[in-house]
């Protein structure tokens, strides 16, 4: 069975020397019920971001990464209240390329145990060459 009626793995574009957009990976409730995990265990929780270049070479290894919560909706397969999330700073968008991405989840208190998501493949993530490089002032 191939993975693409449960994950989106579309490739993720960012410019080069840019913190925006957000990589998110979105959680929903079928990927929850496939790998048995509840909203208790993603109550207590910390989620880290990797990044590998093409030749496996860790250019971003378990960072800090967030977890978003979406309480507005209801438990229907489809329904996504789970979003994982990363926000690059200028130093890993420095270099343009193509990498690949994934997160790790630590369940903590009484659900010890650690997933990679997505399970059976990794975010295609392309860093794209900038034209214009500004600096806030």
């Amino acid at each position: 069975m191939h993975n693409h009626d449960i994950y989106s793995t579309r490739t993720f574009f960012i410019k080069k020397d840019s913190t925006l957009p957000e990589l998110t990976l979105k959680v929903n409730q079928r990927i929850m019920e496939k790998y048995n995990i509840t909203s208790d265990m993603l109550d207590n929780c910390a989620v880290t971001f990797s990044m590998l270049d093409d030749e496996g070479i860790y250019r971003i290894a378990n960072v800090e990464a967030k977890l978003v919560i979406d309480n507005n909706i209801d438990d229907s397969p489809d329904e996504v209240k789970y979003t994982l999330a990363y926000r690059f700073t200028r130093n890993n968008t420095r270099k343009a390329g193509r990498f690949f991405g994934e997160f790790k989840v630590d369940f903590l208190g009484d659900y010890c145990g650690k997933i990679t998501l997505p399970v059976d493949t990794q975010i295609p993530i392309v860093i794209g060459d900038s034209i214009t490089k500004t600096d806030v002032v």
